[in-house]
C-alpha cells in the first residue's frame, strides 16, 4: 500500500492521510499507524482519532507539528506491511419488536420488503467496525445490506433514546446516548455501549466485528436487568480482520 501522507492538522495536531476508501486493508493500516504512534509517541501525543482512511493525531502542547511529522514520516518508511490481525466479534442482542422498532416499516415499505425480511437481512452480516464517532462509542460500521439502504428523515427526532438501532444511508449504527436524530429506528439493543466509568469506556472499538442478534421483549428486559446490575457477558468469537 502506498505511504500515507502527513500534515499538519490545525494548530497542535497532525492528520495522516491514505487513498480514500472504505475497506479492510486501509482500516488495518490506519489501526496499525495508531498503535505505532501510541507506543512510540506516549510524551508527544494526546490522543489519536481514526477514520474510514485517516488518523488525526492531537499533541500535547509544546511539541513541534513539523519537527513531529518529519520523525513520523521516517518511522512510517520502515513500518512492516499491514498485516491482518484476529479480531473479535461481538454479539449485539436487537428487539426488532414494533414499540422499539419505530421505522421499521418505513424502512420495509421504502425497500418493497416486510418487516421479517428487513430483520432477515439486518441481522445476516457481520458488520466490521470502521471508527467510533458522532457520539462517544458511536460505532460507523460497514456491510449494510443495499436492500436495506434507506435516505435519513426529512425532520429528525428530538430524541432518539440510547441503544436505538438504526439505518441512516448507507449505513446502520448504534446510538450510544440519548441524542437528536434523522436516521430510521428499526430496534433496540439492551446493552451499555459508552460508560465514562469503565475502562475503556466504550464497549466498542475500531477493528472489532458485530453481529445483530434478534431477540424478544421479554429477552430484551432480562438482558437490560444484567447489563444494570453489571453481570451481563456479551456473546464473543474470533475472526480473521
Amino acid at each position: 500500500m502506498k505511504q500515507p501522507t502527513i500534515k499538519p492538522f490545525g494548530e497542535q495536531a497532525i492528520l495522516i492521510e491514505w487513498k480514500p476508501s472504505v475497506d479492510n486493508k486501509t482500516l488495518t493500516a490506519v489501526l496499525q499507524v495508531k498503535q505505532l504512534v501510541l507506543q512510540t509517541y506516549t510524551k508527544e501525543v494526546l490522543e489519536t482519532v481514526p477514520a474510514y482512511s485517516s488518523l488525526a493525531v492531537f499533541l500535547k502542547k509544546g511539541v513541534q507539528q513539523y519537527d513531529f511529522i518529519n520523525q513520523l514520516s521516517k518511522k512510517l518508511k520502515k513500518i512492516p506491511k499491514a498485516q491482518s490481525e484476529i479480531s473479535r466479534v461481538l454479539h449485539i442482542p436487537v428487539c426488532y419488536n414494533p414499540k422499539f422498532a419505530l421505522d421499521i416499516e418505513d424502512v420495509a415499505k421504502t425497500n418493497n420488503l416486510t418487516t421479517s425480511e428487513v430483520i432477515e437481512l439486518h441481522t445476516k452480516p457481520t458488520y466490521k467496525v470502521y471508527f467510533l464517532g458522532f457520539l462517544p462509542g458511536f460505532p460507523y460500521l460497514g456491510g449494510l445490506d443495499k436492500r436495506l439502504q434507506t435516505p435519513r428523515k426529512q425532520t429528525p427526532r428530538e430524541i432518539i433514546e440510547a441503544g436505538s438501532v438504526a439505518i441512516g444511508g448507507s449505513q446502520t449504527g448504534v446510538y450510544t446516548s440519548s441524542s437528536p436524530g434523522g436516521w430510521n429506528i428499526i430496534g433496540k439493543s439492551p446493552l451499555n455501549y459508552f460508560s465514562i466509568e469503565k475502562n475503556p469506556p466504550a464497549l466498542l472499538k475500531a477493528g472489532d466485528f458485530i453481529k445483530f442478534i434478534p431477540i424478544s421483549e421479554d429477552e430484551y428486559r432480562k438482558i437490560k436487568v444484567e447489563v444494570d446490575a453489571d453481570i451481563y457477558t456479551i456473546g464473543e468469537e474470533a475472526k480473521h480482520g
